[in-house]
């Protein structure tokens, strides 16, 4: 018996599959283009997406015949939203995540219904990345409207590409601004504010828990094992942090890849107006009744990016780009706001922005510069967890972003935590695998799996050595974002 763990991001779709005791039997990743009609629009060809997909499955089944591939599960970026009619072919482009086209009707919903109403069914907060909104810009704008059988997420656009009916697992409908979190069902109030008929959102499944048998012709098209099962995964974050080994409270773990996210967990809901007001939702998690919360920031592998097109562009590598980064803090300071900002501003129309530059200034000090300032970024949304009781002393680091050791170091003299490497790079995969398994046998061994499969690479602890420059340009950061926010909507 093998599973398939499928990861499915904005820029990136990798599989791996793994043995009955998940030894890695195969692997396949491509790469997927985003496009952008238009400034602060950002979207992903919903039938590309589609193709790729099951040709990382196919090509992960190819090398698995020994063993065929018997039971599938996902972990898909969050805030990719589109609409499907009834033969599952997609009406529209995937609208990403950081596309920003439906601020008008966030800030409508915030006006008509209640930013603190939505917060108190839903758990999350109010902005445009999520689904409510993108749905309303879809319903007023989509040409092909009276053909919607089912807004869906990228997730269920997922299970399409398989043949498959969509279902929607709750981990991701809790990002959507649409599920009554304490009753673990659409909320009838919103959808009735938001004229949203039920039954074009797909039905709620747990996950781990089976939502079908892919037909028979797919996996015969595909190689998979005839009666290969799907299983419900999750929204990636959760997905992620689960395969890293987040199982209860009072841990977190730190995605490094195309958006940082640090991920941590609580026992039930927590609905404090301070979270509120810095923009913490509350998420369902893929294992057990937690509650997942995250900080995250939208600018951080495709920062990376970008800096090394614009000013290193003749590094062969990441790795010999930060080769490069200065030992000192950098004098240089930058808002790391390039597609808006996520937590806690979560400011669709903020920007980027670099201060401290002079005529001295090297592509070097830029860049380190970058690195500390994501770094208090991330310290902002620390600092309001831990007036919050939100505390933990350790992260585990995975992702890209995480193989740099020079990288790790800087987060932990920032941060003021020692961060962990993980030897599993491919944690949404693994973790993904892990709620097929679970599909597979409910009792699956998840945590004793995990405990034999994940463990740390290295550490890093934090250093005294920097921390006064640290603290010193922490406290100029922290007025950046507030002096600057209205200039920067006027851009």
């Amino acid at each position: 018996m093998s599973y398939l763990g499928l990861d499915v991001g904005t820029s990136r779709t990798k599989a791996v599959a793994y043995d009955g005791t998940f030894g890695v039997l195969a692997e396949n990743s491509t790469t997927l283009e985003r496009l952008t009609p238009r400034l602060g629009w950002y979207e992903i060809d919903a039938a590309e997406l589609c193709r790729t997909v099951r040709r990382v499955v196919a090509e992960c089944a190819r090398q698995c015949k020994a063993d065929p591939i018997r039971w599938i599960s996902c972990s898909v970026f969050g805030g990719g939203i589109t609409a499907i009619d009834s033969k599952l072919q997609p009406l529209h482009n995937i609208i990403s995540t950081t596309d920003n086209r439906a601020q008008a009707q966030a800030e409508d919903w915030t006006a008509r219904f209640g930013r603190q109403r939505t917060y108190r069914i839903t758990g999350t907060t109010t902005h445009p990345s999520l689904m409510l909104p993108k749905v309303l810009w879809l319903k007023k704008h989509l040409h092909s409207a009276n053909q919607v059988a089912w807004f869906v997420t990228a997730a269920e656009l997922v299970q399409a590409a398989l043949g498959v009916p969509p279902k929607m697992d709750l981990a991701t409908a809790s990002t959507t601004m649409l599920l009554d979190i304490a009753r673990g069902r659409w909320s009838a109030e919103i959808l009735e504010a938001a004229q949203i008929p039920l039954e074009q959102l797909p039905p709620l499944i747990g996950s781990g828990e089976v939502i079908s048998e892919i037909p028979d012709e797919v996996c015969s098209e595909l190689g998979l094992a005839r009666g290969c099962a799907l299983v419900a995964g999750g929204h990636d974050q959760q997905v992620c942090a689960f395969g890293a080994g987040l199982l209860e409270p009072g841990r977190a773990t730190d995605s490094l890849g195309t958006v940082e996210c640090i991920t941590t967990l609580f026992k039930e809901p927590v609905l404090r107006d301070d979270l509120l007001e810095n923009n913490f939702s509350n998420l369902l998690h893929v294992h057990g009744k937690l509650i997942a919360t995250l900080a995250y920031n939208f600018s951080s592998g495709d920062l990376f990016q970008w800096v090394r097109r614009t000013l290193f562009a003749g590094e062969s590598s990441f790795a010999a780009m930060f080769a490069r980064l200065p030992q000192r803090p950098a004098r240089v300071l930058a808002l790391p706001h390039f597609a808006g900002s996520g937590t806690p501003h979560l400011d669709a129309r903020s920007k980027g922005m670099f201060v401290g530059l002079t005529f001295q200034t090297t592509p070097e000090e830029i860049l380190r510069g970058m690195v500390d300032s994501a770094n208090y970024e991330m310290r902002l949304n620390l600092e309001v967890w831990r007036r919050n009781g939100i505390v933990f002393d350790s992260l585990r680091a995975y992702g890209k972003g995480a193989t740099s050791d020079v990288l790790l170091q800087i987060k932990a003299d920032i941060l003021g935590v020692e961060v962990h490497r993980l030897n599993v790079t491919e944690t949404g995969c693994f973790g993904a695998a892990l709620l097929a398994a679970r599909g597979a046998e409910p009792e699956f061994p998840v945590a004793e799996t995990i405990k034999r499969v994940v463990g740390v690479e290295k550490s890093f602890a934090p250093r005294a050595e920097f921390a006064e420059e640290h603290d010193c340009a922490y406290r100029l950061y922290c007025k950046l974002y507030p002096q600057m926010r209205e200039v920067l909507h006027e851009l």
